[in-house]
């Protein structure tokens, strides 16, 4: 006898590395997953999973994915907003049609795909919406300033609407994991289309160097997003790492006298041959 499901929800960017273990969690629990690829070839199916196709740059592609979502006929419980890009790289090498890619996967096509589920959500009076942000919106290192900017527009957005949405039994959640511990996160990251010599050490040593305090695996994450869509409380942020919490710590004490830059000026200003 096929056991009836949890839920429903809609994953995007279910092949990342931290998609696929987000997607995990919810089939072992059997939930129904309706997720998102930008290419659909090669991707495993099976009852418990849909896979549709998704480019969150263009808005044709978003529209045509929330209709084909509701043409399944099945009421939705929680939209995960886990697609994202990461740029790095110095501002001044970033080629404008980088920066508007990452806000339009991270912010602009984010929105979007959210506005085409509030009323699904409303006219059931009940819907999770978790958007995936990091600790790169709640703190600033270098070669990242685009990326922090993209994730700091998503954590204002999301805690704003928060309070909109509250009357309509609407959550809004925010998952916020530190470093990710796995070679295949990291190649996803693309570079500034050109990098300034005068730039390239820094650069090195924000990739190439140990420099972050701690890290998480993507099982972790994908723990503490199923925490944050099921655990049915007004919760807003759920801070993942110890890495997190130690660079957060020293913000917040630091916020008046800016001392919580310090560790971030430290490795910039230290040399390799120290």
């Amino acid at each position: 006898i096929a056991m009836q499901n949890t839920g429903t929800v809609v994953i995007t960017g279910a092949q990342s590395t931290i998609g696929k273990h987000v997607v995990a969690e919810f089939t072992r629990r059997n939930w129904f997953v309706i997720g998102s690829a930008q290419s659909l070839e090669g991707v495993e199916r099976n009852n418990n999973i849909h896979m549709l196709q998704l480019d969150l740059t263009d808005g044709e592609s978003i529209r045509r994915f929330a209709r084909e979502v509701f043409a399944l006929g099945r009421k939705i419980d929680v939209l995960i907003n886990n697609a994202a890009h990461v740029l790095s790289g110095p501002f001044e090498g970033s080629a404008q049609s980088q920066i508007r890619k990452l806000f339009e996967i991270n912010f602009f096509g984010t929105l979007e795909l959210t506005r085409n589920f509030i009323p699904h959500f409303k006219e059931n009076d009940h819907g999770t919406i978790v958007n995936m942000s990091s600790i790169c919106g709640l703190t600033t290192f270098p070669m990242l300033s685009l990326y922090h900017a993209s994730k700091w527009a998503l954590e204002g957005f999301t805690e704003s609407v928060m309070y909109e949405l509250q009357p309509f039994n609407i959550r809004l959640k925010l998952v916020e994991p530190g470093r990710i511990m796995e070679n295949e996160y990291s190649a996803m990251i693309e570079f500034s289309e050109s990098v300034p010599q005068e730039y390239q050490e820094l650069l090195d040593k924000i990739h190439k160097t140990n420099w972050f305090p701690g890290y998480s695996y993507p099982a972790d994450v994908a723990s503490v997003v199923y925490q944050a869509a099921t655990d049915n409380t007004d919760r807003l942020r759920y801070i993942i790492g110890n890495d997190s919490g130690t660079l957060l710590s020293e913000r917040k004490a630091g916020i008046e006298n800016e001392s919580c830059f310090t560790y971030i000026k430290d490795i910039v200003n230290s040399r390799e041959d120290e």
